[in-house]
């Protein structure tokens, strides 16, 4: 084979490898929940399945409904990492749940003097 066709040959392959080289990684990214798209027992649950370790920021104080009542204000993942299989990623979500006393749906009385 003469120089200019290993020139050639070379030059095509290079041209070849290059978008493969490029191209990213395919990976299995877990599908991160969207704040308030579901209870926050759910996204909870959705966060500890993907291996993370979830706290709760609670944003109006500790709540006594059950967690299917409340909703996720918003999500933070400090290290910006997925967890691995060695560590837990520890992911800090703000809870607000609603006041069962302020939303009993009855009807207030007052007395003006």
């Amino acid at each position: 084979m003469s120089l200019g066709m290993r020139i050639l040959l070379g030059a095509r392959l290079l041209a070849a490898a290059v978008p493969l080289a490029a191209a990213p990684a395919a990976t299995a990214e877990p599908v991160w929940p969207v704040a308030g798209a579901e209870s926050a027992s759910a996204t909870i649950d959705d966060l500890e399945a993907q291996g993370y370790d979830v706290r709760i920021n609670w944003v109006s104080g500790v709540s006594s409904v059950p967690l299917s009542w409340c909703k996720v204000t918003a999500i933070h993942n400090p290290n910006h990492s997925p967890p691995s299989e060695n560590t837990f990623e520890t992911v800090y979500v703000d809870v607000s749940c609603p006041n069962p006393d302020d939303d009993w749906g009855g009807i207030g009385f007052g007395i003006g003097f």
